[in-house]
């Protein structure tokens, strides 16, 4: 990350074969996650049932990826430029990549105080707005993340460390090379990053453990209720239902069973997609070696932005039928939506 003493046009660069590839696939990006994530704003303003304390949290986050999608076509414009020079004022450059890093570190820190929230909510068998669970709180949470974010964005730079513009080498509005401290900024950054994925495997893992050492209780609870009607004196009243009980003992576990299987592929898909999306920049941000593994560690957390609708949406009943009545134009209001 050495800055180069070459003219702009004889700098090296990144092969212009793996920029169109990488430009091509942002094009796609932007389009699908402007519209995933706009639909998912529509859906919880338009939707009764989805105004929810924790959906503020998932609102938040669908408007930091919208931002994030929003910059991709300023990214495209560079990385299809063939002068070494931003097509556009660099200015507008720096703008991009501050907002940029301030929507991805605030999708981060989303993701991790969704995580925080859930985990609060389900072991402490918060039911209403109780505790933390109520909207005045929420918005304060969202108002730190992006207080924070926006700070991780302004104070670096404004030491000295790093200074936003065109990096030439990627094609990217990002940490310029000419800036002899941006590989501390990188640094910073990938920590930032690595650390948000450890906090999120953390509550997701504890909500996970929850859930099965909750299975296992009732389970548990259930035998020795079946035990001790065995051998109460009012057994021969109850023959009949004591049958019954026992025929419908195996469907009853072979549903908890079905339900910790439910659980833990749900919180494995999301676990799996945000360390594909931010591991890799976050180990390469560590690493501050240039190369192809950047470029492409880059695309792939900014597809992040695209598949937090799948995960916070479609895998929801209530989003679902949001989405579908959005998208079919159905005549009935969209009040009526279940849970």
């Amino acid at each position: 990350m050495e800055a180069s003493t070459k003219s702009p046009v004889e700098a090296p660069t990144i092969a212009f074969l793996h920029r169109v590839i990488v430009a091509s696939v942002l094009a796609v990006l932007t389009i699908v996650g402007l519209f995933g994530n706009a639909l998912v704003i529509f859906s919880v303003i338009t939707t009764k049932k989805l105004r929810t304390v924790t959906n503020m949290l998932v609102v938040n986050l669908a408007f930091a990826d919208i931002l994030t999608c929003f910059s991709l076509a300023f990214q495209i414009a560079g990385l299809l430029s063939q002068t070494g020079r931003y097509p556009i004022p660099e200015f507008i450059c720096a703008i991009v990549a501050g907002v940029t890093a301030t929507s991805v570190c605030c999708s981060v820190s989303n993701l991790v105080a969704i995580g925080f929230v859930r985990w609060y909510v389900i072991t402490r068998s918060i039911r209403g707005h109780q505790g933390l669970n109520t909207p005045r709180n929420i918005a304060k949470v969202v108002l730190i993340i992006w207080m924070e974010s926006i700070a991780l964005m302004i104070i670096p730079p404004a030491l000295g460390v790093g200074t936003f513009g065109y990096y030439r080498y990627y094609g990217l509005c990002s940490l310029s090379e000419t800036n002899p401290l941006a590989f501390v900024n990188f640094i910073f950054q990938g920590a930032v990053i690595i650390t948000a994925l450890i906090l999120t495997l953390v509550f997701y893992g504890l909500i996970l453990r929850h859930v099965l050492q909750h299975n296992k209780q009732f389970r548990d609870k259930f035998a020795d209720d079946k035990a001790t009607g065995s051998s109460s004196a009012e057994a021969q009243k109850k023959n009949a239902s004591s049958s019954t009980s026992q025929d419908s003992s195996q469907p009853m576990i072979k549903a908890i069973n079905q339900k910790e299987i439910e659980i833990t592929k749900n919180v494995f898909i999301v676990v799996c997609i945000f360390m594909i999306c931010f591991v890799a920049q976050g180990v390469n941000s560590i690493d501050t070696g240039a190369g192809l593994s950047t470029l492409y560690g880059v695309m792939i957390m900014m597809a992040n932005s695209v598949v937090n609708p799948i995960i916070y949406g479609l895998k929801h009943p209530n989003f679902q039928e949001a989405f579908k009545s959005i998208l079919c134009r159905r005549h009935r209001p969209l009040e009526r939506v279940s849970n």
